[in-house]
């Protein structure tokens, strides 16, 4: 079997979530027979934490929250 890296992660929901309110994230990621398609998330700026692919906003504010694959690509 040989890899097949991920190119792209598009479709992200959502974009919006309530304050204290968990909300599950998630995305399409390309090609669709990719090797790795599990998604790592976190937050990069803004009132919020992400445990298990979910993010709580706590707080009112924008937040801006990076999605990556792990190996992604051949190491």
């Amino acid at each position: 079997m040989s890899f097949i890296a991920v190119t792209d992660i598009t479709n992200f929901t959502p974009t919006q979530a309530i304050v204290g309110q968990e909300t599950t994230l998630a995305a399409t990621v390309q090609p669709t027979n990719a090797t790795n398609k599990t998604i790592n998330w976190s937050v990069v700026s803004g009132p919020a934490t992400i445990t298990n692919g979910k993010v709580t906003p706590t707080g009112s504010g924008n937040i801006v929250v990076r999605a990556t694959i792990e190996n992604g690509k051949l190491q």
